[in-house]
């Protein structure tokens, strides 16, 4: 099994990162999401959309300017989370 990191910078293509993701998963791929910028507006609704598929965080600093905080299903955390699903992923998709 493999693991696929998303990397989510915008909040144009939701439809996008949840079907890869469910497709992932369903082939019996770890998937874990880290959203920045504009990609944590999305953070909500990939977390309500995907539930346990993914292991989702984001970046607070990007949020807070936002109003994005409190993602139910999500760690709010720093750049951190980001370099740790780069290392650990075999294949990563920027959006």
């Amino acid at each position: 099994m493999s693991k696929l990191g998303i990397l989510v910078n915008t909040d144009k293509y939701l439809d996008d990162v949840v079907g890869l993701a469910k497709a992932a998963k369903a082939a019996g791929h770890d998937v874990t999401i880290f959203g920045m910028d504009d990609g944590t507006l999305l953070m909500a609704d990939i977390c309500k959309q995907l539930g346990e598929a993914a292991e989702v965080s984001y970046c607070e600093h990007s949020a807070s300017p936002r109003g994005v905080s409190g993602v139910e299903g999500a760690t709010a955390g720093s750049q951190f989370q980001n370099a740790v699903m780069m290392h650990e992923a075999d294949k990563v998709v920027v959006f």
